[in-house]
């Protein structure tokens, strides 16, 4: 279904007046609203891993993990993360992370590398962010993107005995947990 207000310019806020009405989820990039597509079956898979592995570790602190939460950015483009943890006040109403710390992007082969590059550099300006992981679908690879003094230090990880140091929380994910259950072709 077509917006009624494509015909004019929509403001972030627009968008999400729009958005809340709507049955299926989208995102609002550059001034422009972009359906969601589906995923596959080991994209869903990867992502309930980490939101499980991540909820158990936050159970009882001051941060939650959130599935396919909005994180609205500096640039005024509302994200949708396959997981994000937010360290912000809980207010049961938000529609959006408070204080996003890390994301957690399963990347999708129909994205193409301007858009991931795109999504990266939009969670990398949300100035609470300490970390992005995207992880491939298609092998177990993740690269970790940590927020420095200095800018921004890259990790990669492509061995399920590794596991992913995340510094702003004290404690790390096995690779091996956030691939359980999923087959490889």
């Amino acid at each position: 279904m077509r917006p009624q207000s494509a015909l004019r310019p929509m403001s972030p806020d627009d968008f999400l007046a729009w958005e809340i009405r709507q049955e299926d989820k989208h995102e609002f990039v550059r001034g422009r609203i972009v359906a969601m597509a589906g995923a596959t079956r080991a994209h869903q898979t990867i992502a309930r891993n980490a939101l499980f592995a991540l909820h158990t570790r936050l159970r009882g602190g001051p941060c939650s993990a959130l599935h396919e939460h909005k994180i609205l950015t500096p640039r005024g483009n509302w994200r949708y993360a396959d997981v994000a943890v937010d360290c912000g006040a809980m207010r049961p109403n938000d529609l959006a992370a408070v204080e996003p710390k890390l994301v957690v992007e399963v990347d999708s082969p129909s994205t193409s590398f301007i858009e991931e590059l795109e999504r990266l550099e939009d969670y990398q300006s949300v100035s609470s962010v300490a970390h992005v992981l995207v992880l491939a679908q298609d092998r177990a690879r993740a690269r970790l993107y940590t927020r420095t003094e200095s800018g921004w230090a890259t990790s990669d990880f492509a061995d399920l005995a590794e596991e992913i140091a995340l510094s702003a929380f004290g404690f790390a994910l096995p690779m091996a947990e956030l691939y359980e259950d999923v087959g490889f072709e």
